[in-house]
């Protein structure tokens, strides 16, 4: 792991990260993951500008085989406010997205930059327990229910995304041999 500093925050990058990136790019022949690796960075700026807008300059960013993961500074957000920064990365995803799409960029950028958005955010919006959807789930729960009894149904609702996902995986795979949705998973269960 190497690393360096970027405006008082330290940024930290694995070796996974970019052997995951290699990997993908080898394996499908295309640009596509240097976009989706794009569109992972809009997704994180979202974040950070959340975390800066609430006051909270985050400690690390990590680039590992899972993705991009900000590591936020000691100290606890509000709930109100920790889903406002874990809200910001798939909102910048959707703004992207409409913004690519209202100028028409959408269909003409290499890779697809605008579906490469839609897919990001509407992935890290599922109640999988560390994306944005799952952290976002969680809080809700929290809010609503005694911590043990929104604990257990986070954990059942994301075994059942997970389950769920892994299936459809298999079947994309053995249809059309794409493996990434399964890759994605491995990743997620990694991290």
């Amino acid at each position: 792991m190497t690393g360096f500093r970027l405006a008082g925050v330290a940024v930290r990058l694995h070796f996974s990260f970019f052997a995951v990136l290699f990997l993908l790019i080898q394996l499908t022949g295309s640009d596509w993951a240097l976009w989706g690796v794009f569109c992972c960075l809009i997704h994180e700026l979202g974040h950070l500008t959340a975390c800066a807008f609430c006051g909270a300059r985050p400690q690390e960013l990590h680039l590992e085989a899972g993705g991009m993961r900000i590591v936020p500074a000691p100290g606890l957000l509000s709930p109100v406010r920790e889903a406002l920064v874990l809200a910001a990365g798939p909102a910048a995803n959707l703004l992207a997205a409409g913004l690519l799409l209202a100028g028409g960029a959408g269909r003409e950028l290499p890779g697809q930059a605008a579906p490469a958005h839609l897919f990001l955010a509407g992935l890290n919006l599922l109640p999988l327990a560390p994306l944005d959807g799952g952290q976002l789930f969680s809080l809700l729960l929290e809010a609503l229910l005694p911590p043990r009894p929104a604990a257990r149904i986070a954990e059942g609702v994301h075994l059942l995304c997970f389950a769920a996902l892994a299936a459809c995986g298999l079947l994309l795979l053995r249809e059309t041999g794409n493996f990434t949705l399964l890759l994605t998973l491995l990743c997620l269960a990694a991290g």
